[in-house]
């Protein structure tokens, strides 16, 4: 038993960690804590939260931790390992009822500490996260912890998307090294953002989205889960091709909302895609999807 502050205890068990804050038990997320998690995910982004759909097969991944009082989950978040030998934390989320009493900030803690042992044993090269930017909350207790932004998406979106003005011949194709030229760091792919420059990662895209090339040669990515896009290199001279093509999905597939991932320098493609009626969360017109890494220790 180590004592790593005043109030926090970590303590080594078979296949996982225990954490102790107080009532705060933390340890890996089993079937039976799928109800709590529902009511979690439905009480977050006003009830407009992924975590409940992707909770069961979390569960049966290894990485995925609750955090419960009196055997109820109160919090969850997740450690992911990414192509590229990078540590991606994802799903953090605390219960409305247990905001504000240190929870979060210690689940956090917690599986942070478990990332950063694995990276000094050379499992992983970088930790990585990402986040809405009005995750006021996350993103502060994210930077105190040593995170610094080292890359800029935006997400714009659509409901009901209307018909494509053109013809797009929608077909499937296959991904190729080159689909990602357009991006210098990371690919986006839903809300995770995939170091590309190594040989796993085009795998990886593969497994986790469908891959679609209009006629006129425009091609993007539209994630396994969700209703989100994102353009390749070819999509940046035919930005029309590439809209018509999403719109396109859109029937193909019956989706009544659309949200696409655009990196912060692909300004004519998000010129084209404000144009043609998606619209920023806020209004803001600033990139809204930081990506976070780990800065290296001095």
């Amino acid at each position: 038993m180590a004592r790593c502050s005043s109030i926090l205890i970590f303590i080594r068990q078979t296949g996982y960690w225990s954490v102790m804050k107080e009532k705060l038990v933390i340890r890996e997320a089993a079937e039976s804590d799928l109800g709590d998690l529902a009511e979690i995910s439905r009480a977050t982004w006003d009830g407009d939260d992924y975590l409940e759909s992707v909770s069961g097969e979390w569960v049966r991944e290894n990485g995925f931790f609750v955090g419960e009082i009196d055997d109820r989950v109160v919090a969850c978040g997740k450690l992911s390992s990414m192509p590229g030998d990078v540590a991606w934390l994802e799903g953090l989320r605390v219960h409305t009822d247990f905001k504000g009493k240190g929870y979060g900030r210690a689940l956090s803690d917690s599986i942070l500490q478990m990332a950063v042992t694995r990276k000094e044993k050379g499992e992983f090269k970088a930790i990585e996260f990402s986040t809405y930017v009005s995750n006021v909350e996350s993103i502060s207790m994210a930077e105190k912890q040593g995170f610094r932004v080292t890359e800029l998406f935006h997400v714009v979106s659509m409901e009901n998307p209307p018909l494509p003005e053109a013809a797009a011949n929608l077909k499937k194709v296959s991904p190729k090294t080159a689909d990602f030229s357009i991006y210098p760091h990371h690919a986006p792919c839903g809300w995770k953002y995939i170091s590309h420059r190594n040989k796993d990662s085009v795998q990886w895209m593969k497994n986790n989205a469908e891959f679609w090339q209009v006629q006129s040669g425009a091609r993007f990515l539209a994630a396994n889960r969700g209703q989100e896009v994102s353009p390749l290199a070819s999509s940046l001279n035919d930005t029309q091709g590439f809209v018509d093509g999403i719109f396109a999905l859109a029937e193909k597939k019956r989706l009544d909302y659309l949200e696409v991932i655009v990196h912060d320098s692909h300004t004519q493609i998000l010129a084209q895609l404000l144009e043609n009626g998606f619209s920023y969360w806020e209004n803001h017109g600033k990139a809204n999807l930081p990506v976070y890494r780990l800065a290296e220790q001095r």
